[in-house]
């Protein structure tokens, strides 16, 4: 270790030996040198010398005054006294004053050396002691700083106890306005999360700083990256948080534009978006409640506008109006053999639905997956199962996963696709065996009030859209075929049976025999009485 050394002496032949005997001994060392105690007092000022050889007398001021002087200056180098014999005992004195140690002259070489070396080990050992200090202490800051941290997230979380809140109420900055910040991070893929938090702690506080003392803590870190900020900003000014019908300062457009201008800096690694809550006259009275309608209105960065940046408190939710999307219409939709219109009309839905942004994403996430369940539960009997069990999966864990509109808009596309495919897939022949299975349960039900919309329920179809289905796909209308299944019956038991004419109109799902009559003739050009005359007349001729 070298050191840095002032001789002073008012004798120029004593300070050119002493300088020279030290630079024998230690060359490494930087030897300066005063004629006078103010001298060394400038040069102390300026070079901050480790020690001090001085004279014990010289002109205009003795040692005693010098260590005075030096005490009062708040310096602190190790001084060591030079003296004749005959001023031993000032020496002594000087020491008890605060002087390192003494020399006697005439000045002895291995003296000097061994002085010297005394306070080399000196100078280490304060340097080890000083760092062990300085750790300690940042140990101690950090611990003080990290307990103040945890008071405040529970004073945020209304957990303080009493005696917390009375130790936390006496932080004088808590008593003025302010603003509580609730910043959230969704880094992008290949961005480190935990680096990502510590600079974005830091970007936070150097951005609010231009407004007051801010604070930000860490309220959640994931594993994967994404994280939870909460930052305290007292006002610099009162001024700050004064405001004309609810509406912030310029200072706090100000706030909103720099937390807009970091998303931006921010983009590409990741998504940041920031909601202000507003304590206008007390930090310490309405920062709990300027949390909640921060965290409040956060859930509104679901519909990313305002440049990722909401105040809390303001008219942002609407009332869900209840009306569910027309899932029959968008079904008829997907029967087409472009999907594009379909996809258009829940767009337009939503769009609706959410109105003009101010929905609560919670609400229009269940709208979305009671969609997904009744496109499910339509078309069951259509899709494989595969397609029905994505839909469900897509309800239950796909919506409520979705961060944003444009994903849960581009969730629903996808499966409104997914579906057509399966739709369309194989389409005739499905279509064929299907027409073919409603034609039996028209001819098994025959004798049941049997009507369009049943039958369409029956087999999960809009009532309009299965008219024109069993049409295009039979050639013959609903009520055609229900007729031919009606009357084919009839025929048969008039020729078979000994029932009565009303027992049999009853039989065919006719309560009005009268009807049944007028139907029956009209369907073969005889009553149902001359019917059963003539099939006995016939069925007498071929027997043998």
């Amino acid at each position: 270790m070298w050191m840095k050394i002032l001789i002073v002496d008012d004798e120029p032949r004593h300070r050119r030996g002493m300088k020279n005997m030290i630079l024998t001994l230690r060359p490494a060392d930087l030897v300066l040198d005063a004629k006078d105690g103010a001298a060394a007092l400038a040069l102390i000022k300026e070079e901050r010398p480790d020690v001090v050889l001085t004279d014990i007398r010289m002109p205009n001021m003795d040692g005693l005054e010098f260590l005075g002087m030096l005490e009062r200056e708040n310096m602190k180098p190790k001084v060591v006294m030079v003296s004749a014999y005959d001023r031993f005992e000032y020496a002594q004195t000087a020491m008890r004053h605060g002087a390192y140690d003494y020399l006697v002259k005439p000045v002895d070489e291995d003296k000097v050396k061994s002085l010297l070396q005394r306070v080399e080990a000196a100078l280490r050992a304060e340097t080890i002691r000083d760092s062990e200090s300085e750790t300690l202490k940042l140990k101690l800051q950090e611990a003080a700083s990290a307990y103040r941290k945890r008071l405040l997230l529970s004073w945020m979380n209304g957990i303080l106890s009493e005696a917390e809140r009375e130790e936390l109420a006496g932080l004088g900055w808590l008593r003025g306005p302010g603003a509580i910040i609730l910043t959230q991070f969704h880094p992008a893929t290949g961005e480190s999360g935990e680096s990502g938090t510590g600079a974005l702690i830091a970007e936070m506080e150097r951005v609010c700083g231009r407004y007051g003392a801010a604070c930000t803590l860490p309220l959640d870190v994931s594993q994967g990256g994404a994280c939870e900020l909460l930052t305290l900003l007292p006002w610099l000014s009162p001024a700050f948080a004064e405001g004309e019908q609810g509406v912030g300062p310029a200072d706090e457009a100000e706030l909103l534009r720099d937390l807009k201008s970091l998303n931006e800096a921010w983009h590409r690694r990741g998504r940041l978006c920031h909601t202000v809550g507003r304590a206008r006259n007390s930090m310490w009275e309405e920062g709990q409640r300027a949390f909640r309608h921060a965290r409040s209105a956060s859930a509104y960065h679901f519909y990313e506008r305002e440049g990722g940046v909401l105040v809390g408190g303001e008219p942002l939710a609407s009332r869900d109006s209840g009306a569910a999307i027309d899932s029959e219409a968008l079904y008829e939709a997907l029967q087409r053999s472009d999907p594009e219109a379909a996809i258009e009309m829940n767009a337009k839905a939503f769009e609706q639905l959410a109105d003009g942004w101010r929905l609560p994403p919670s609400s229009l996430k269940e709208h979305a997956a009671l969609l997904l369940m009744k496109i499910k539960s339509r078309n069951r009997e259509h899709v494989d199962r595969e397609v029905g069990g994505e839909l469900a999966q897509a309800a239950v864990t796909g919506v409520p996963a979705c961060r944003t509109y444009l994903e849960l808009t581009a969730l629903m596309e996808e499966k409104l696709r997914e579906v057509h495919a399966a739709l369309h897939a194989g389409k005739d022949g499905r279509d064929k065996e299907l027409a073919e299975e409603c034609l039996k349960w028209i001819a098994e039900h025959r004798k049941e009030p049997v009507t369009l919309e049943s039958a369409a329920e029956r087999f999960y179809f809009n009532p309009s859209y299965f008219s024109t289905w069993i049409k295009n796909n039979t050639g013959r209308t609903f009520t055609e075929h229900l007729l031919e299944a009606r009357m084919n019956s009839a025929a048969k038991l008039l020729a078979d049976s000994r029932l009565k004419i009303y027992e049999v109109a009853k039989e065919c799902g006719y309560s009005d025999t009268k009807y049944f009559c007028r139907v029956f003739k009209k369907q073969f050009g005889l009553s149902p009485e001359r019917h059963r005359q003539m099939s006995q007349r016939q069925r007498r001729d071929e027997t043998p």
